[in-house]
């Protein structure tokens, strides 16, 4: 039998299965650190996922799961936590969704708050019924 290509449907309802933990690129073993009031049911399956507690480290993180109170604290948090991610790390931005609650911060205004924390964004996804992360990372050409 000739393989197929997978479908865009098929391929939205494999990703759709994932765990949100998978999505958000967290594995076992990971350096994570948590800014700002964080979601009690997440922050529990990622530190399961990686086998860890939370990390105070301010150098060498993996990841960061950064949930603002605020859009204006945005780019001046996100200055302050590009310095501790590893060149390959990444931070995501978590926010409520539209209609979902506060703050709810549209793509239109996050992506610029990143691009002025000299970061940029490369990926979205949902995190509950209620959240959506953003994950920003150092550009290719500012690696160390």
């Amino acid at each position: 039998m000739p393989n197929r290509t997978e479908t865009e449907s098929e391929r939205k309802a494999r990703y759709a299965a994932k765990d949100v933990v998978d999505k958000l690129g967290v594995q076992p073993g990971f350096l994570v650190r948590v800014a700002g009031k964080g979601h009690a049911a997440l922050l529990a399956k990622v530190r399961a996922k990686t086998g860890r507690a939370f990390s105070r480290a301010d150098a060498n993180l993996n990841l960061i799961l950064y949930f603002p109170a605020a859009l204006a604290e945005i780019t001046p948090t996100l200055r302050q936590l590009k310095r501790m991610i590893a060149p390959n790390g990444g931070i995501w931005v978590i926010t409520f969704k539209k209609n979902k609650g506060a703050p709810y911060v549209p793509d239109k205004d996050l992506i610029p708050a990143g691009l002025a924390a000299g970061l940029v964004d490369n990926k979205i996804c949902s995190v509950t019924d209620v959240l959506t992360g953003m994950r920003f990372v150092i550009r290719r050409e500012e690696r160390r």
